[in-house]
């Protein structure tokens, strides 16, 4: 375990405990939980750069570093989706596509091939990251500051719902064209 494999495995421990908080807290709390999401989004970008800097890229960080940002994005969509921020029908598209392509990458890995994230990818990743971003500040500012809430706040949420779930499908079409080749020899498609 190098700094940052470490650093991604703190992002899965704080997607998998925080975001529990925003459920049941009070406003204090709430701030609290979304000021550590916004530190541990953060460490995506410095667990990279810190790996290619100082050469500690790793198999296993390849891995572990889009588990981190799926296990983020799986638990803060859930929560929205409990809360009544998101609906359901943007979210499963999502799971779905994070899913299969996660599954894959497994299925490489065993066969010895480990498959890094490319740029579209990476665009996904940080356009999911945004747009829960926004969610939050939607629910956090209709939830606890109503007087300041307004009714289009929800149209900038279902344009970065949208731009998000096209990115999100267009680049597990991406991954399938690059790996495609791969996919047969997992499948023996002819």
């Amino acid at each position: 375990m190098n700094v940052p494999n470490i650093l991604s495995s703190i992002r899965i421990l704080v997607a998998l405990i925080v975001p529990f908080y925003v459920i049941h807290g009070s406003l204090e709390v709430r701030i609290i939980a979304g000021a550590i999401c916004t530190l541990a989004v953060l460490t995506d970008w410095v667990d990279g750069w810190y790996a290619r800097k100082f050469n500690m890229v790793t198999k296993v960080g390849k891995i572990l570093d889009p588990i981190a940002d799926k296990a983020f994005v799986f638990t803060c969509l859930s929560v929205l989706v409990y809360l009544g921020t998101i609906s359901i029908w943007w979210v499963v598209p999502i799971f779905i596509r994070e899913i299969v392509i996660t599954t894959y990458r497994f299925i490489f890995l065993e066969r010895g091939t480990v498959v890094a994230a490319v740029k579209s990818g990476k665009i996904k990743t940080v356009l999911q990251m945004l747009t829960i971003f926004i969610a939050y500040l939607i629910f956090m500012t209709s939830k606890h500051f109503p007087e300041y809430f307004h009714s289009y706040y929800w149209y900038i949420l279902y344009v970065a719902l949208s731009v998000t779930l096209f990115v999100t499908l267009q680049s597990g079409f991406v991954f399938f064209r690059k790996n495609w080749r791969l996919v047969k020899h997992v499948h023996n498609i002819a």
